[in-house]
């Protein structure tokens, strides 16, 4: 009933933007599996990016965090493939949430992938089209601008599925 009245949110308000998450662990955390590799800062630095709605976005996203004095964040090709699965399921069983429609949360599948982390978060969106709309929404809603905005994070990766969206944010555990 959750996955029907929130698709029902989101087809009755333009631009409506659902269920942010922030969740944060400590140096303590129970996620064992090993550690991101690390990337270059490098802005030519967009392996994986071959959805175009996908590079725009974060391209502005990146250039929003500079302005605000924020450096912009490492694409992570495995926390891309997790966003990007989870945009598919939200599409293809027609939800939108951050729990998954078979059970497991996000964080399982990160961890599956061997992505640990010291902190991590997630925005998922529904029927922005573009990078440019899904960056603009999410700015106007204080939880996923929050995300955006957050400085502890430093890498990320990003899923377009149609205008299904998902968004990963992390903190590499050292």
């Amino acid at each position: 009933m959750c996955h029907s009245i929130a698709r029902v949110i989101a087809r009755c308000a333009p631009l409506t933007v659902l269920a942010v998450i922030l969740l944060a662990w400590g140096d303590g955390a129970a996620v064992t599996a090993p550690s991101v590799a690390s990337h270059t800062r490098s802005p030519a630095r967009t392996a994986g990016l071959t959805d175009p709605d996908v590079a725009s976005f974060v391209k502005l996203m990146n250039r929003h965090r500079i302005s605000i004095g924020l450096s912009p964040l490492v694409w992570d090709s495995r926390a891309a493939a997790v966003a990007e699965a989870h945009s598919q399921d939200m599409s293809d069983q027609d939800y939108l949430t951050h729990g998954w429609s078979g059970g497991g949360s996000t964080w399982n599948r990160l961890a599956a992938r061997g992505v640990t982390y010291s902190r991590a978060g997630e925005n998922i969106a529904w029927g922005q089209p573009t990078g440019s709309a899904v960056l603009t929404a999410w700015l106007r809603s204080p939880g996923h601008r929050e995300n955006i905005e957050n400085a502890r994070y430093t890498h990320h990766g990003v899923g377009k599925v149609g205008t299904y969206w998902t968004h990963i944010f992390l903190r590499p555990r050292r």
